[in-house]
């Protein structure tokens, strides 16, 4: 397990107990010096900056008893915002309906399309590309995906 995955299972009970989900992290930096950026959302309305005031106290709490850590780090706790960065093919579920830009391997190559989230499969996501074709992205192709935020008129 990579310290990513480390440092985000450490996390995950303590920041659901206060009301929050763990989105995603961000490790970068090099070996002595490290920005752990954390992403948090709720169920129920938007994060704010108490909330992330809230999670990052208890984090700084947690992060400081454990020995694995032998770095200086800095945290930044935040919202996904509109335009949430995908860290999970299974993250996609709940977002039915959306537009999304998604990158993935297509016959030896990379490929990025950009439509709207028709099916979550635990196996694929198909997606309605602006010119009415669907695509189906198997989730062993998947790289990355981002929301794409539309302003509704």
């Amino acid at each position: 397990m990579d310290i990513k995955e480390k440092i985000k299972s450490l996390l995950e009970d303590d920041i659901s107990d206060l009301g929050y989900i763990v989105w995603g992290l961000e490790v970068s930096g090099n070996s002595s010096s490290k920005l752990l950026r954390l992403f948090i959302d709720k169920t129920i309305g938007s994060i704010d900056l108490v909330d992330c005031e809230k999670v990052s106290n208890q984090v700084m709490e947690i992060l400081s008893n454990v020995d694995f850590i032998d770095f200086k780090y800095r945290l930044e706790v935040s919202s996904p915002g509109i335009d949430r960065t995908f860290f999970g093919f299974e993250q996609h579920k709940e977002f039915i309906g959306d537009l999304i830009e998604i990158k993935f391997r297509n016959e030896n190559k990379n490929k990025t399309i950009r439509g709207e989230l028709i099916k979550f499969d635990k196996d694929f996501l198909q997606v309605k590309l602006e010119n009415d074709n669907y695509e189906e992205i198997k989730a062993s192709n998947y790289l990355s995906s981002k929301l794409i935020y539309r302003e509704f008129i």
